[in-house]
């Protein structure tokens, strides 16, 4: 896929749209907070027009009070797991904001989460990201296949908020809401600004489809009632060999 990346106004759609719905279900959701547990490209499907809907809630975890709690077995997906959840068992809503940070570094990147064919400190994208997002490095963390066809702006807001994202201490993780303010350009300097673990009550316009289970399980082709068909963002289309 080298010779047609996904356009930069995919990416930015598809982290919007992912967005729009881990903040449905970490502070919008009837029952209280949900966890979702293995957010990654794999379990986000795409429209026609690349309109992302989270999927696959086999591993989501109920929390109606967003309490810190510990599982004796760690599920979800090596190289998306949070620090905090991979070492202890810790898990919260803020281990979803970490691993929707690496989707970030991956959007933006062009590069898979983790890839053992590269150099020693550069497999682990997190861990290789996480300075130069830090410091502001776009010129090292761009695709390069995307040339000169994407939003300064747009790009420095995802930046800012994966290097948020994707921080070892979960406390200095923003909530989802927050993430989708500054990938829509309202919060650019944050990090002032970042809460706890919690959540609060907004208004529902995240998309989820929670009464389309069907498509867990892995199907690469559905037809929804809306009348369009969608398909798994495997990242086959992102990725750079």
């Amino acid at each position: 896929h080298d010779d047609d990346p996904l356009q930069w106004s995919a990416r930015q759609k598809i982290a919007l749209g992912a967005a729009r719905g881990l903040r449905y279900l970490h502070e919008e959701c009837r029952v209280g907070c949900i966890v979702h547990r293995d957010m990654r490209p794999n379990n986000i499907l795409l429209t026609h027009d690349f309109e992302p809907l989270v999927g696959d809630f086999g591993l989501a975890r109920w929390q109606p009070d967003g309490d810190i709690e510990e599982e004796t077995k760690v599920i979800g997906t090596f190289g998306y797991l949070a620090p905090e959840y991979a070492q202890s068992g810790q898990i919260t809503e803020k281990a979803d904001v970490y691993s929707f940070g690496v989707v970030l570094v991956e959007l933006i990147t062009g590069r898979k989460a983790v890839d053992l064919k590269r150099p020693k400190g550069q497999q682990c994208l997190a861990e290789w990201a996480r300075p130069l997002l830090e410091e502001g490095m776009i010129n090292d963390l761009i695709d390069p296949r995307l040339g000169n066809c994407y939003s300064a702006h747009e790009i420095c807001c995802m930046m800012n908020a994966a290097s948020l994202c994707i921080k070892r201490d979960p406390n200095l993780r923003p909530r989802m809401s927050q993430v989708l303010r500054m990938l829509e350009g309202d919060m650019m300097k944050a990090g002032s600004r970042v809460s706890t673990p919690g959540y609060d009550v907004g208004n529902r316009s995240g998309r989820l489809l929670l009464d389309q289970q069907r498509f867990v399980g892995g199907l690469m082709n559905e037809t929804f009632k809306g009348g369009f068909s969608s398909r798994l963002f495997t990242g086959k289309e992102l990725y750079r060999y």
